[in-house]
């Protein structure tokens, strides 16, 4: 078994933000449904504004690169990503499929922003099922800058020296920076339409604001009953080079709410980020023991997964125990496997919040908030109300494959997460201890519960 603590359990497990890459106006509805909610005006989003972009090159691709690309990508997803199953049932979206149908459009020609839309409408409308994504130029830059500032802080990680080296190769740093050039109108219009409504929200005016969701705020605190019931709202897990304000925060306000029977924590709206934000700065500080949670990694012996994963740390498939729950599909795909066991140490001697620990979740949870939910779960370290979470918290850094003409770079979670009864941490995420009824939001729920156990 393959314990998993500190640094090494969750680098960065990197997530975008939903400005970047959807609109905030949509949002899964898990069990791979998906919902827009009503909120009359539909933000913008820059997935949608580059979709729209009618010219543009900055490397004059040729159309046969441009079906070299895409062959390269789609084998190299064949041999190493290990949700192909998983997409269909979720999505009911199949790869194979899509691939022809993009082969096709992209062996009419065209310019190089139109081969960037066919390929996004070939990976990105697949709802990050494994993390599977086309990086934008500004998602590119800040996975490019993150790594970069990693590998220096941690120069004996090889792994992270690998990821570095591949986010800043050469050619991806020189396109992605012409690709700028043509993007930026689409990136300042939205851009602008945020700053507005932050402003409006600022000044408390402007009905746009009320469907923004910024982030200067990341960690918002309230007493919700003097003495009995705190609330904490966490809307991102910061990696832990930049966590250091929220660290402030939130042990300062441990230290005011120490006493009290309940502290709530909200991850309604929390998409995920580093997984040492959620050891490092709400369990360790609030245990008095050490926490484990068992799970399952799963993995194909592609090429790519063999750069920036080490086989030897994994066992053959054949040796992988016969779980209840295991899909059979998606276990004939996979060739290694490990076992893993999460564990978190106290920070001290004692709790710094001493009450009863609440978790709030949605079907946003996902990537490392779900990891929380699940750990939190497994180890009875905060009681789980909501609904259902969004799945795959079982994981590390998405793995980048770059494509070599136009050095656009997808990403794509390598290892299938699996729990100890052999359900899919992707497919059915952690089912609350406390569900919502339907029409109540998880805090009503979970204050209606404290109200009625006091």
């Amino acid at each position: 078994m393959k314990k998993m603590t500190g640094l090494k359990q969750g680098m960065l497990y990197l997530i975008c933000a939903a400005v970047i890459i959807s609109s905030p106006s949509t949002v899964s509805a898990g069990n791979g449904q998906t919902a827009v909610e009503d909120t009359g005006e539909q933000p913008p989003s820059l997935r949608k504004e580059i979709q729209k972009l009618k010219n543009g090159n900055w490397v004059n691709l040729t159309t046969q690169q441009k079906l070299e690309d895409l062959d390269i990508l789609y084998q190299t997803l064949k041999d190493n990503y290990p949700y192909f199953h998983v997409l269909k049932r979720m999505r009911n979206v199949d790869l194979e499929e899509k691939y022809r149908t993009a082969r096709k459009e992209i062996s009419r020609g065209g310019t190089d922003i139109a081969f960037y839309q066919q390929l996004d409408a070939f990976i990105n409308t697949n709802d990050q099922i494994g993390h599977l994504m086309l990086d934008n130029p500004y998602w590119y830059e800040d996975s490019a800058s993150s790594y970069k500032s990693l590998a220096k802080d941690y120069p004996e990680m090889e792994r992270m020296q690998k990821f570095s080296a591949a986010y800043n190769n050469d050619k991806s740093v020189e396109n992605y920076g012409k690709m700028k050039a043509i993007t930026d109108p689409a990136y300042n219009k939205v851009m602008a339409y945020y700053d507005a409504a932050e402003t409006a929200q600022d000044t408390g005016t402007g009905s746009a604001a009320d469907n923004v969701r910024t982030h200067i705020d990341n960690v918002q605190t309230r007493i919700i009953e003097e003495g009995r019931i705190a609330y904490i709202k966490i809307d991102s897990l910061l990696p832990s080079n930049v966590y250091g304000e929220d660290k402030k925060q939130l042990f300062d306000f441990y230290g005011t709410v120490k006493d009290y029977d309940n502290v709530i924590f909200d991850f309604t709206d929390n998409g995920g980020g580093s997984m040492n934000y959620f050891n490092d700065l709400i369990v360790s500080p609030n245990i008095d023991t050490t926490l484990k949670c068992n799970a399952y990694k799963l993995i194909k012996t592609g090429e790519n997964n063999g750069i920036f994963l080490d086989f030897n740390d994994y066992r053959p498939i054949s040796e992988f125990p016969g779980l209840p729950l295991m899909n059979q599909d998606d276990l004939s795909d996979m060739d290694l496997f490990h076992e893993i066991e999460y564990t978190t140490e106290p920070l001290g001697k004692e709790k710094m919040l001493k009450g009863k620990l609440w978790l709030l979740v949605s079907d946003t949870v996902f990537s490392s908030s779900e990891y929380a939910a699940m750990f939190s779960k497994a180890t009875g370290f905060m009681t789980l109300v909501g609904t259902r979470t969004g799945g795959e918290g079982i994981g590390s850094d998405p793995l980048p494959i770059i494509l070599p003409n136009s050095g656009l770079i997808v990403q794509y979670a390598a290892e299938y997460g699996a729990l100890p009864d052999g359900s899919g941490s992707q497919e059915y995420g952690t089912m609350p201890d406390i569900l919502s009824p339907e029409g109540e939001s998880a805090l009503d729920t979970c204050l209606r519960v404290i109200g009625q156990n006091h």
